[in-house]
């Protein structure tokens, strides 16, 4: 592609975790369930990356756990505390604003007799304070609360919402996927009780997913019989792509202040220069300033992305798990937006090699698209 825009969706993997990935492959090649030399030493790795796992995000090491994406993390993390929960607590609370994984257990749950309360948001995306705390109470069995919104980046305060929680004994499940190496992550002050992130945002393989469970909760494995992992995931853990991702998150981690002064420089320019019935979805001065949600004023998301495409640009109309979907439609009526305009929405995003050519490439093709048309003589 001439300019790469859909980061959100992943991003090429970095050459280190590729290199680490090809020598794990070779070098711990063993079940970590298997008892002899080989298992042990592919056991030692896994051991390691949840050391160093604990060490970047300031949590206990025996709380991260391995998926094979975050959308199956998102999955297990929530039932799998759930499970742990009294049985008279049926109530769930979060938002419209959570990850097509999220929105689709939720709906699931529902049909399992539990309750799901959407606490509004305003029209930047921020949490209503007042109504999350009207609806948490001792029925509540989980607050989810998404950390970065991955439609136009809006940041939820998890560290209040956790807390607030705490206060009923209730635990908050976080979708941390668009943060991790953006934002500053500390889970200790954030206060979770789980949480999720994935390795191809940030540079890392795809198909694996990092969940890190509280180890002072009570969980039970969604799984019966489950031997790997402590019974969280059933399955022969890939050692490789786990090596790979820890150091795809400990060079991200090491990058996130100046990544974000880039982010933040390159919003300035887009917002700067954008043609003036284009309209930015969020808060500027507050969300993620990666992820970038822009509604057009009389053509579709879905044309715009196609006629960028056209012209080498990479661009999306939302998240990349459920493109054509409700996701960005549901965020933006959340928001206030209306269904018609809400059609109209693209997303651009960024990451590490983002340059302010890209964004020119990018603006060119937007202005001349939307230029009018002369009608025929």
């Amino acid at each position: 592609m001439k300019s790469y825009l859909d980061a959100a969706a992943t991003i090429p993997m970095r050459k280190e975790a590729l290199q680490a990935y090809m020598e794990t492959a070779e070098q711990a090649y063993g079940n970590t369930q298997s008892l002899h030399d080989a298992g042990t030493k592919a056991s030692d790795y896994v051991d390691s990356c949840r050391r160093i796992l604990g060490n970047l995000l300031d949590a206990r090491p025996e709380g991260f756990y391995f998926t094979g994406s975050a959308s199956e993390g998102n999955q297990l993390a929530i039932r799998s505390v759930l499970k742990g929960r009294p049985e008279h607590c049926r109530k769930i609370i979060s938002t419209s604003l959570e990850h097509s994984s999220v929105l689709a257990v939720l709906h699931e749950l529902e049909k399992e007799g539990y309750t799901v309360e959407y606490v509004p948001v305003d029209e930047f995306g921020n949490l209503n304070r007042k109504e999350f705390e009207l609806a948490v109470d001792k029925q509540t069995a989980l607050v989810i609360m998404q950390h970065v919104n991955s439609e136009m980046g809006a940041i939820q305060d998890i560290a209040y919402c956790s807390a607030y929680a705490k206060r009923y004994d209730v635990p908050l499940h976080s979708d941390m996927v668009q943060g991790l190496g953006k934002v500053p992550v500390n889970l200790s002050d954030s206060g979770v009780a789980s949480a999720v992130f994935s390795a191809h945002k940030i540079g890392g393989p795809k198909s694996v997913g990092i969940v890190y469970v509280d180890p002072s909760i009570h969980w039970q494995s969604v799984y019966e019989g489950t031997v790997h992992q402590n019974g969280f995931r059933a399955g022969t853990i890939d050692v490789p792509g786990i090596v790979s991702a820890t150091i795809a998150v400990k060079i991200a981690v090491a990058e996130q202040p100046g990544n974000f002064n880039n982010a933040k420089e390159l919003q300035s320019y887009l917002l700067g220069n954008l043609p003036e019935d284009v309209i930015p979805a969020g808060d500027p001065s507050a969300k993620s300033p990666f992820i970038q949600g822009l509604l057009l004023p009389h053509v579709e998301g879905q044309w715009m992305m196609l006629e960028c495409n056209r012209h080498q640009i990479a661009i999306s109309t939302g998240t990349a798990c459920k493109i054509g979907a409700g996701e960005a439609m549901s965020a933006m009526l959340a928001m206030g937006i209306a269904s018609d305009v809400a059609r109209k929405f693209i997303r651009i995003s960024f990451h590490s090699g983002t340059t302010e050519e890209n964004l020119i490439d990018f603006l060119d093709v937007l202005n001349k698209t939307l230029q009018p048309t002369e009608p025929p003589l």
